[in-house]
C-alpha cells in the first residue's frame, strides 16, 4: 500500500510541477486539479492508466504515467539524484500535459472519467443477483448521471474528429503497430541462436524495430523507444558478426520485446528484470560500437 501512495504522489507532483512550466488559464487549472484528484482518489493506479491510454486525448499522457510508475516502482531509486530524476520526468510531461489541457475542458474531463465509472458500475453489475437490493443499487449510481444532450454528443464528435485529423495520432493504431512484429521476433530470435536467417530477413526487422523506435520517440515514448533501439542494434552486431547469438544476447533481445508488450499492454507484472536485462545489454552494445 506504501509503495501505490508513493506512485501516486510522485505522479500527481510531477504533473503539478509540469503544470506549474505552462502558462495556465482559471479553465485549465480546473482541469488539472480535476486531473490530480481523480489520480489521487484511484484505488487501483495500474487500471486507472490503464483507462487513460485508452481514450484518444488521454492516450500520450497515460503511456507517460506508466512509464513514471514503473520507474517508481522498479526499485532501482538512487534517492541521492531523485530530484535531478523528478525535473526530468516533469519536464517529460509538459508536452503531453499541455496537448490535454489544449483539447480537453474541464467539463469533458469529468465527462471521460464519468465513463469510467459507467464502465465499473456494468462490470460490477454483471456479477451482481438480480436482487430488490441490488437493483437499488444500480438505479441509485446511475441516476446520478448526468444527461448529454444529442447537440453536445454531435459537437464533442466533431471536436474529436478534426483532433485526429491535426494529432494524426491514435493509440489503438500504435498499439497495432508495435505490437504486430513482437509475435514474429519471439520465434525468429529462436532461429537467429542457430544462425538459421537470411540476410534479407534479420535487416528487414532491423528497418520495422528501428522505424517503431523512432515512431515511438516522436510520440514521446522514450522507454518504448530505448527498447526498440536497443533490439534493432543487437540484431544489427548479430548480422554484421560483431556478436555471437549466444543465450545470453538472445534472452536479452527477448527482455526487450518483453517490456515492449507489458508497458504498452499495461501489463500489472514486475518487468524489473527484463528491463534491467534490457538496459544493461543496450550499455553494453554502445561500448561494443565504441571499440569498433
Amino acid at each position: 500500500m506504501v509503495e501505490l501512495d508513493l506512485s501516486k504522489q510522485y505522479i500527481i507532483q510531477s504533473i503539478i510541477s509540469a503544470a506549474n512550466s505552462l502558462r495556465l488559464s482559471s479553465e485549465k487549472i480546473e482541469t488539472v486539479a480535476i486531473l490530480r484528484e481523480r489520480l489521487n482518489s484511484a484505488e487501483n493506479l495500474s487500471d486507472e492508466i490503464k483507462n487513460f491510454k485508452k481514450v484518444t486525448e488521454l492516450s500520450k499522457l497515460g503511456i507517460k504515467l506508466g512509464e513514471l510508475q514503473i520507474f517508481i516502482e522498479s526499485g532501482k531509486i538512487d534517492f541521492a539524484k531523485l530530484s535531478d530524476k523528478f525535473k526530468e520526468h516533469s519536464y517529460g510531461l509538459v508536452r503531453e500535459l499541455n496537448y490535454v489541457l489544449d483539447v480537453v475542458t474541464p467539463q469533458m474531463m469529468r465527462g471521460i472519467f464519468q465513463k469510467f465509472e459507467n464502465e465499473i458500475i456494468n462490470v460490477d453489475l454483471t456479477k451482481r443477483n438480480a436482487d430488490e437490493n441490488g437493483e437499488a443499487l444500480a438505479s441509485a449510481r446511475t441516476s446520478n448521471i448526468p444527461k448529454r444532450s444529442r447537440a453536445d454528443e454531435l459537437k464533442e464528435a466533431l471536436i474529436f474528429e478534426e483532433l485526429n485529423k491535426d494529432n494524426g495520432f491514435n493509440f489503438e493504431n500504435f498499439e497495432e503497430k508495435v505490437l504486430r512484429p513482437v509475435k514474429e521476433l519471439d520465434a525468429f530470435l529462436n532461429r537467429v541462436q542457430k544462425y538459421d536467417f537470411t540476410e534479407n530477413e534479420i535487416t528487414g526487422y532491423i528497418k520495422i524495430m528501428n522505424e517503431n523506435g523512432e515512431f515511438s520517440q516522436k510520440v514521446g515514448f522514450e522507454i518504448l523507444s530505448s527498447m526498440h533501439k536497443i533490439f534493432a542494434s543487437g540484431l544489427e552486431l548479430i548480422n554484421n558478426k560483431k556478436i555471437a547469438p549466444s543465450p545470453n544476447v538472445v534472452d536479452s533481445l527477448r527482455a526487450c520485446l518483453i517490456v515492449v508488450v507489458a508497458v504498452v499492454r499495461g501489463k500489472e507484472v514486475d518487468i524489473t528484470n527484463y528491463l534491467t536485462r534490457a538496459e544493461n545489454f543496450g550499455k553494453s552494445i554502445q561500448q561494443n560500437k565504441k571499440v569498433v
